[in-house]
């Protein structure tokens, strides 16, 4: 192991041999890709204003690929370069494990996902660039190793490639079980991954998944609002929705103790919000159209 840490800290020096201003800011700001920060205004964006069965589908993928990526930290319990080279330039300094890195495999499976969805030569190079330039720039900021940025690549594809393959046949499984049988499934997969892995960091992910999925089942039952409308509804809609998300956020954060189960809490309530009541309060103001609406008005 010593031997591979050697070897990639090399690599990490001689990318930052080519440091200079424009590529400090450049990576510093391409860096924010992949982090949470971002998802968490990105996702809902997609759900809300684009496509519920593309967010609800990327958004299960993205957490699983994320809670593999912190087990696999906690495991291998392996250092960052500017850990083991005090001089590295590295203006953030990440908390946690290196490999692998979780901002390599997050944007590969996220944009690598919507490629394979979308289905277009742009969104095929965007796949690939976005991915390529976040796995070096976390060498050049001195935050990973190049295996730590290969193995995340590695995942990110893998993920990708499974869920791509078992996504029809689940949803069709899913689709033919009961209201009662999704919320059993929605509450228990999160609960037992928490029993085999529950750190800060889990507690996040497995929050906003139990969250998110639980009212998303309630919502598809009871609102069913669509995503499309005129422009100016789409902007209002994310002004309030994306408004209400930050200040649960750090709302909640400032209430709760820095525990893993206020992590857990947290995330869920935020979850819930982005699935169910942020779709609730896009309808009852009129910036959303309920899908359920029009199909008791049809029926009647």
């Amino acid at each position: 192991m010593d031997g591979l840490v050697q070897w990639g800290l090399e690599i990490v020096r001689w990318i930052q041999t080519f440091r200079n201003p424009v590529f400090d800011q450049f990576f510093l700001s391409i860096n924010f890709l992949g982090d949470e920060e971002f998802y968490l205004l990105f996702f809902p964006i997609v759900f809300w204003c684009f496509s519920k069965m593309l967010g609800k589908r990327f958004g299960v993928l993205f957490l699983l690929s994320l809670y593999v990526n912190q087990f696999l930290k906690d495991l291998f319990a392996a250092p960052r370069p500017y850990q083991v080279d005090s001089k590295l330039y590295a203006p953030a300094k990440y908390t946690g494990y290196g490999i692998p890195s979780s901002h390599a495999q997050g944007t590969l499976t996220v944009w690598g996902y919507l490629a394979t969805q979308i289905k277009s030569p742009v969104w095929w190079i965007i796949a690939v660039t976005i991915p390529l330039c976040v796995g070096i720039g976390r060498m050049y900021l001195g935050d990973h190793f190049p295996q730590d940025v290969l193995l995340g690549w590695a995942l990110g594809i893998v993920f990708v490639a499974v869920y791509v393959v078992l996504q029809t046949r689940v949803g069709d499984w899913l689709g033919q079980q009961s209201m009662q049988m999704k919320l059993v499934i929605a509450v228990i997969v999160p609960i037992i991954l928490a029993f085999l892995h529950f750190t800060l960091d889990t507690a996040t992910l497995l929050g906003t998944m139990l969250g998110f999925y639980v009212g998303l089942i309630l919502e598809e039952r009871w609102i069913g609002f669509d995503t499309k409308t005129v422009w100016w509804k789409q902007v209002i809609k994310l002004v309030i929705g994306l408004a209400v998300t930050l200040g649960l956020r750090f709302s909640l954060k400032a209430i709760l103790p820095p525990i893993e189960i206020s992590n857990f809490v947290r995330y869920g309530v935020i979850g819930l919000w982005i699935s169910l009541g942020a779709p609730w309060v896009f309808v009852k103001g009129k910036l959303a159209e309920s899908v359920r609406s029009k199909q008791s008005t049809v029926n009647s």
